[in-house]
């Protein structure tokens, strides 16, 4: 995981972003979604350098899965293939509780934002392990979802892309009694694009022992769950990506959005294990597909 700027960090990077704009119009709030005061864009008169676009592999898992283990070990093979390149991201849902519903007196991992996704971004896939590498539709595949078999010839597709976006983070405060966390988010256009965006941002945790079937038949009261979808800090789907009010798209060559975003680790999750997840993707009825991805440790 990549780690976030700390705050003297941020003022230097702020000052330079200042001193080489030559558009900075005022804070405009677009969306009041993800609490924060800072939520603005402006262009930037040179453009980052070209990137490739990151590795994002969903897995919809659960852990009365017996294969699910399966799907999280090959995640592990393209991390290990892709050093740096791969974001990954537990999808527990609940549906299908017959492979998904939590064991008593163990953690629960689903949540109704991980069912979201799997209703609306996946179309409620009737089996499990499944999922999908930067929500794309590849040729001959006439879903989102495949099996976890794919991935790995898949995400040799998407690492060959080149990215319009580039994604940077910032932590800029977090209280240890009230557990409440503030981070800045910057996304910088590389290349024009002209398709509308959305940012999402979510807190993931790993380092889980949960019960979990296993490929044997047998259960595994220590198994390790990773990078699980805790919570969305936007929504699911993400916050529209806008130049001004009224126009999303058709972004500019150096056009930069910086927004800051507010909330709270609960206090029955480890903070030294989570993470954020940022993504720029579309969520539109012609692509859900996502042009890049960084995870960020807290």
């Amino acid at each position: 995981m990549k780690q976030f700027l700390k705050p003297s960090a941020l003022i230097f990077g702020f000052v330079l972003t200042i001193a080489g704009c030559r558009e900075i119009p005022p804070t405009i709030n677009f969306n009041t979604s993800g609490g924060g005061d800072w939520d603005t864009t402006y262009l930037n008169p040179s453009s980052p350098a070209a990137v490739m676009t990151e590795i994002y592999i969903e897995d919809i898992t659960g852990v009365k899965c017996n294969n699910c283990p399966r799907a999280a070990d090959k995640i592990k093979e393209i991390k290990t293939n892709n050093p740096g390149k791969v974001v990954s991201l537990g999808v527990y849902t609940y549906a299908l509780d017959k492979f998904t519903a939590p064991w008593t007196g163990f953690d629960t991992l689903n949540t109704n934002e991980a069912t979201d996704i799997y209703n609306v971004v996946y179309k409620s896939p009737s089996l499990l392990p499944t999922g999908g590498v930067n929500r794309a539709l590849f040729n001959g595949e006439t879903s989102l979802y495949f099996s976890y078999n794919k991935w790995s010839g898949y995400a040799d597709q998407i690492k060959v892309k080149e990215s319009p976006a580039v994604i940077k983070g910032q932590i800029l405060s977090y209280d240890n009694i009230t557990r409440k966390a503030k981070i800045r988010v910057k996304v910088e256009f590389s290349k024009a694009y002209s398709e509308p965006l959305n940012l999402t941002v979510y807190l993931t945790e790993s380092k889980i022992i949960s019960k979990q079937s296993m490929p044997t038949g047998q259960l595994d009261s220590f198994y390790v769950h990773d990078h699980a979808l805790r919570k969305t800090i936007t929504s699911y789907e993400g916050i529209p990506l806008k130049i001004n009010s009224s126009v999303k798209g058709m972004y500019e060559a150096g056009r930069t959005f910086e927004r800051d975003l507010e909330f709270e680790i609960s206090k029955k999750w480890a903070k030294e294990n989570c993470g954020f997840i940022v993504l720029v993707n579309r969520f539109d009825a012609d692509s859900k597909e996502v042009v890049q991805a960084a995870e960020f440790d807290f």
